[in-house]
């Protein structure tokens, strides 16, 4: 009985001890990061905002898979779970519950930004808090949104109302246990975007979004760029700019892993991520461009040489032109006539520029207007049959070429001209 009494005490102090070592194991595995929530922002009948060619439902959901792909595929040790795999609408407060119920490390949701002024561009990411900005209260304004369609928003958020800053406050509570390290992931994602996308880096921010709201986790919400600027639309569209924004995402997520695990792990290059053929398919699309710039810097030299040539030989032309209308004019001095002959061959509803190819090749060419209409006449005669020589070879390119004939400058009739010329 006495040995039984001394064994006892030791018993305990063992079934203690073991289940204090068992505590500390669990413990210290339950620190271990291996889940990954990965959220696609907006789907279904709520396309979010709306590009020229692309939705951000569509774009959040491809740099979504992309991301779950390069998890998959390199950090074998981590699992990847999905708010949504199609395109399909989930109220936004379910969306973190996903990542609780999963007893997830990381809550991730992806969006793109817009605005009213087109030139407005860059990343963004945010992590919950007091927007301490105009700007920040604005995006979570626009995100959250979605809860005014959603059906029992008033239980589901418990009377969350954007436009109160009570609400504001009470809900930038629930992530404080998490902010720190919710703020480092943050920046981490946008220190590769500053390095790998050619984006304007906004920088992190904090506001209240209610897709975030209630994660039991460090979770963010990123966005990856603005889908109404045209030149950010086109890369975030294309599979080459959401492989490098997924691989940017995936490289701040092995960042954070090494260090929230203390792991010295090597974190893979952007150019090891991307997939090979669309590595090359992007090769290939900037050597066109390239092409392309050169082929249109390449006309436009030529255009320009062109015009010049063509204005040289349109002062050319105009200096012979004067020389021979001061001949002419000498002529008619000599004779005393203040009767000229002009060969009419078109007329124009607008006056037409001097360099037109139409008055090309053409002698002493002269412009009035008559009844509106803008008649013009070549060469200038101080007989008809002077005249009717040139119209001749005015008809080869003007078939309905006429004579015409002027007195001190105004139009007559021929019959009137020879009057006036027998006197």
């Amino acid at each position: 009985m006495y040995k039984e009494k001394r064994f006892f005490p030791l018993i305990v102090v063992f079934i203690c001890s073991l289940i204090g070592y068992i505590s500390v194991v669990a413990q210290e595995n339950s620190n271990i990061f291996d889940k990954v929530v990965i959220d696609a922002g907006h789907g279904g009948n709520k396309p979010g905002a709306i590009g020229s060619k692309y939705k951000e439902k569509d774009v959040t959901l491809a740099v979504a898979i992309k991301l779950w792909k390069l998890i998959n595929e390199n950090l074998k040790s981590v699992k990847v779970y999905y708010t949504r795999v199609i395109d399909q609408d989930i109220d936004l407060y379910k969306r973190s519950s996903i990542a609780n119920k999963l007893n997830a490390d990381l809550f991730l949701s992806i969006h793109c930004n817009s605005a009213t002024n087109k030139a407005a561009g860059g990343t963004e990411t945010y992590a919950m808090g007091l927007g301490k900005t105009d700007r920040n209260l604005e995006v979570a304004k626009k995100e959250n949104a979605e809860i005014l369609t959603e059906n029992n928003a008033i239980q589901n958020y418990e009377g969350f109302d954007m436009n109160s800053p009570e609400s504001d406050i009470l809900m930038s509570l629930y992530q404080n246990a998490y902010l720190n390290n919710s703020l480092d992931f943050a920046a981490k994602i946008q220190s590769q975007y500053q390095k790998n996308v050619p984006f304007k880096n906004r920088g992190v921010h904090q506001a209240n979004f209610v897709v975030l709201w209630k994660a039991a986790m460090p979770a963010v919400l990123t966005e990856i760029g603005f889908i109404s600027n045209p030149k950010e639309e086109e890369y975030i569209g294309s599979e080459y700019g959401q492989w490098v924004i997924a691989s940017c995402i995936f490289r701040a997520i092995c960042e954070y892993r090494n260090k929230v695990d203390n792991l010295q792990e090597p974190v893979m290059s952007i150019e090891q991520l991307i997939p090979a053929d669309v590595k090359e398919k992007e090769r290939i699309r900037k050597e066109n461009e390239r092409l392309q710039s050169e082929l249109a810097a390449k006309q436009l030299s030529e255009d320009s040489v062109q015009k010049e040539v063509t204005s040289n030989t349109v002062t050319q032309n105009s200096m012979q032109n004067n020389m021979r209308a001061n001949d002419s004019v000498q002529n008619i001095q000599k004779t005393g006539s203040e009767v000229v002959y002009r060969i009419q061959f078109m007329s124009s509803p607008s006056k037409i520029a001097p360099n037109d190819n139409r008055l090309s090749g053409l002698e002493d060419v002269f412009s009035y207007q008559d009844n509106g209409t803008w008649k013009y006449t070549a060469g200038i005669f101080a007989t008809q049959k002077e005249a009717l020589e040139y119209q001749k070879k005015i008809k080869e390119k003007y078939a309905d070429a006429f004579v015409v004939a002027f007195h001190n400058g105004k139009r007559i009739t021929i019959v009137e001209a020879q009057r006036l010329q027998r006197k």
